[in-house]
C-alpha cells in the first residue's frame, strides 16, 4: 500500500550525474538498490493560469526510486533556488513487489 509522506528528507548521493543512494527521514533510513524512473517538472501545477509567469514554475527533479528492503519511495529534488535546495519524500510503497 502507498502511503502519503509529504516531509522534507536527507539524501545523499553518489554518482555522475548524481543519484539518491541513501534517503533518511527521522529515524528511517532507505538503502536504494535502483533508479526505477526518473523526470523533470518545470510545470505550474495548481497555479492559477493568470499567476502564471516563468518566476512561478517548480524547478524538480523527481525520482521513482527501489530500496534494497523492496519498498519503492518517490521523491523531489527542488533546485529552484541556489541556496535553498532540498529534498522532499511525496510517498512510500512498502508492499511493493
Amino acid at each position: 500500500m502507498r502511503k502519503f509522506v509529504g516531509r522534507r528528507v536527507e539524501v545523499e548521493c553518489a554518482g555522475e550525474p548524481p543519484e539518491p543512494v541513501t534517503v533518511i527521514a527521522g529515524k528511517r533510513r532507505w538503502e536504494i538498490a535502483a533508479v526505477e524512473q526518473w523526470w523533470f517538472d518545470s510545470g505550474h501545477g495548481s497555479t492559477p493560469v493568470r499567476a502564471r509567469t516563468w518566476r512561478t514554475r517548480r524547478h524538480r527533479k523527481n525520482f521513482l526510486l527501489r530500496a534494497t528492503n523492496g519498498h519503492r519511495l518517490l521523491l523531489y529534488y527542488d533546485y529552484a533556488r541556489s541556496d535553498k535546495q532540498t529534498w522532499h519524500l511525496v510517498s512510500v510503497e512498502e508492499d511493493a513487489s
